[in-house]
């Protein structure tokens, strides 16, 4: 039985761990060629080496997504290696818990680019592909604290509400064009970058924020952003898809 991705082409970016890392597995699983984009080269080559061992498509780009040059080129790499670009998966992200009068330019401007204006460069290029091919579907990664307000976390929540609002107008501007744009909007989950480095007393004052008193796994979330990048949601373009475990509903 031929996978939900079979005979598509993503790129995915941050995709050497946590989230991305499980997003390229099950694209991988469900038929998708993908190429994996990060700054962490040996995570990165594991993860690809990971899915040709199983038979898969998978090529790794060393690639920071602020640059544009390296936008370009995983497009480029894309098209060279697997012939088109039907998916563009935009990841990565970080955060830094201070307020407004505790954060300096720098930090605020280290979070707005690589949050907010990663996903612009990597959606540009990417459409201007997707334009020739007259289809594509670009899924942005925001978050919970893209809809809510958090302690401590202003810029993160600004450039989250940012990409909310970019992933919309892609979808308006382009949805004529064969191509959508959604996001998802996942709660607290484990074993990512962000949440490395949180104490495990700390992690617990979280647990009964949400209706199910837990966080979320990778894989999990991973599961609708591929309902997001399948035919399955067909007529879904500029949604944002809430996987917080019911924490805006409690």
């Amino acid at each position: 039985m031929p996978g939900r991705l079979e005979h598509k082409v993503a790129i995915i970016t941050g995709g050497a761990n946590g989230l991305g890392k499980a997003t390229v597995q099950l694209f991988s699983r469900e038929g998708a060629s993908v190429v994996i984009t990060d700054v962490l080269e040996d995570l990165g080559e594991e993860v690809a080496q990971g899915i040709r061992d199983e038979g898969g498509r998978a090529i790794f780009q060393r690639a920071d997504a602020i640059s544009e040059d390296d936008a370009g080129r995983m497009v480029e790499t894309a098209v060279s290696e697997f012939g088109q670009l039907d998916i563009l998966m935009c990841n990565p992200a970080i955060q830094i818990e201070k307020t407004i009068p505790e954060t300096s330019e720098e930090e605020w401007d280290r979070v707005i680019n690589l949050n907010l204006k990663g996903p612009f460069l990597c959606s540009k290029h990417a459409l201007i592909q997707m334009q020739k091919q007259k289809s594509g579907n670009i899924i942005m990664i925001s978050s919970l604290s893209g809809i809510v307000s958090n302690a401590r976390q202003a810029s993160y929540n600004a450039s989250k509400h940012g990409v909310i609002g970019l992933c919309k107008c892609i979808a308006h501007d382009h949805a004529l064009e064969g191509i959508r744009a959604n996001v998802v909007c996942p709660g607290s989950m484990n074993d990512t970058a962000l949440t490395a480095g949180i104490p495990e007393e700390h992690k617990a004052s979280f647990l009964k924020a949400n209706l199910l008193e837990r966080w979320a796994a990778p894989a999990e979330i991973a599961n609708c952003v591929l309902f997001l990048a399948s035919d399955e949601s067909s007529f879904v373009t500029g949604a944002v898809l809430i996987a917080d475990g019911g924490y805006t509903t409690k």
